[in-house]
């Protein structure tokens, strides 16, 4: 009979180990990211699977200062596959660092969740579970492997901990990446008015989606995390003009030719250069509309980078609109979760942009908005687990 998930008494946990371990964790977590990039590159990297191991072996032991003994039993088990992958019992891949890297940042969650909220996280009801499954995945055979990673990223996953389908203003962190459209209530919450100009940008929109095959209803995900992050940061952007902004952003890359679209070959110079044009087809449709300038100059900016090197006119962070930065995020965000089959092991993907996104800090993506962004999603992960 699996143990009961134990219920820690907040109040006794040391502040002094407390505060080791968030310090402890913030440093480890950043040379793991690093670690698994590096290795994704050079996956039979001995040196580098042995700083992995190091990395999380110190992550370990700051759990067991706290005296969390299920999370303990967490890293150990991430602790188990890493040595097993550098004896050669099982090979290292994407699928493998998704796994360690969701595992050790659901570690700190749960901590905080349970800091937080003073009560159990959801998650702690089936780490044995997960425990035991991770430790399969170096004993499994060949054919039987993708199922055991993939129950291992079920368990993990804290869309699953979802019970109520309904969308409201209310649980918008639990639906903040729905396909589904947003009703007139939650664009409200956000600030947003639908006036007659709106609904038409908004129907230009699902039209203009169905030139590409990863863009079905990505402009409702990037809608509800743009406007999410504006609320976090304090509304610097009009919501409307966001919104906007985010309806017809590649309207000019829904006009190009459908065989640029949809490549999977690199396109050419002249294709290219296509493409660098598109921010400027978006920004003629909204320039005559006076009441819409600053939405036709967030898309105009949306693919400028903060170093300079963007397009279509290389400008740098102090010039790029705030309602662009914030775009130029959502978009790498949703193109990086639903560019792959198994987008919808939702938090799998998520987790990985967010470690890319951050690894593009004050080059592609302004600072401010990438930590912005970071809240927001951790503040989903942490809505997710709690016990309900």
């Amino acid at each position: 009979m699996p143990k009961p998930a134990a219920v820690y008494p907040v109040d006794t946990i040391d502040a002094n180990a407390l505060a080791n371990f968030f310090q402890t964790f913030s440093k480890a977590y950043s040379e793991i990211e690093q670690s698994l990039l590096l290795l994704d590159l050079s996956p039979q990297s001995s040196p580098l699977l042995a700083e992995l191991i190091s990395t999380t072996e110190s992550i370990h032991q700051s759990i067991k200062q706290l005296g969390f003994n299920e999370l303990q039993d967490l890293s150990q088990s991430l602790i188990n596959l890493l040595k097993d992958i550098s004896k050669g019992l099982v090979d290292f891949d994407s699928d493998i660092s998704d796994i360690i890297l969701i595992a050790v940042n659901d570690i700190k969650v749960v901590i905080e969740t349970i800091i937080d909220n003073k009560k159990p996280c959801v998650l702690l009801k089936r780490i044995n579970k997960i425990c035991q499954t991770i430790g399969q995945i170096s004993k499994t055979p060949a054919l039987q492997l993708h199922s055991v990673i993939t129950d291992a990223l079920m368990l993990l996953d804290p869309q699953t901990e979802i019970i109520e389908p309904h969308i409201s203003a209310a649980d918008s962190l639990n639906h903040l990446f729905d396909d589904s459209a947003p009703d007139q209530e939650e664009l409200a919450a956000y600030g947003v008015e639908e006036s007659d100009d709106f609904i038409f940008f908004k129907s230009l929109s699902t039209p203009l989606e169905t030139r590409a095959q990863y863009w079905n209803c990505r402009n409702q995900r990037m809608l509800r995390l743009a406007l999410k992050m504006n609320d976090e940061a304090g509304r610097p952007v009009e919501p409307n003009q966001l919104a906007a902004a985010i309806y017809l952003h590649d309207a000019g890359m829904a006009l190009m030719p459908h065989d640029i679209i949809n490549s999977t070959e690199p396109l050419s110079e002249e294709q290219v250069q296509q493409v660098r044009e598109h921010p400027q087809f978006g920004f003629e449709l909204l320039r005559y509309m006076k009441s819409w300038q600053e939405a036709a100059y967030i898309i105009l900016q949306h693919h400028e980078r903060v170093d300079g090197k963007g397009y279509p006119f290389g400008l740098t962070g102090e010039d790029i609109c705030d309602g662009a930065k914030i775009l130029a995020i959502v978009d790498a965000v949703d193109a990086r979760t639903h560019e792959r089959s198994h987008a919808t092991l939702l938090k799998r993907p998520l987790l990985r942009a967010a470690m890319e996104i951050g690894k593009h800090t004050d080059a592609q993506f302004d600072a401010y908005w990438v930590d912005i962004f970071r809240q927001v999603f951790q503040q989903m992960r942490k809505n997710s687990h709690q016990d309900t």
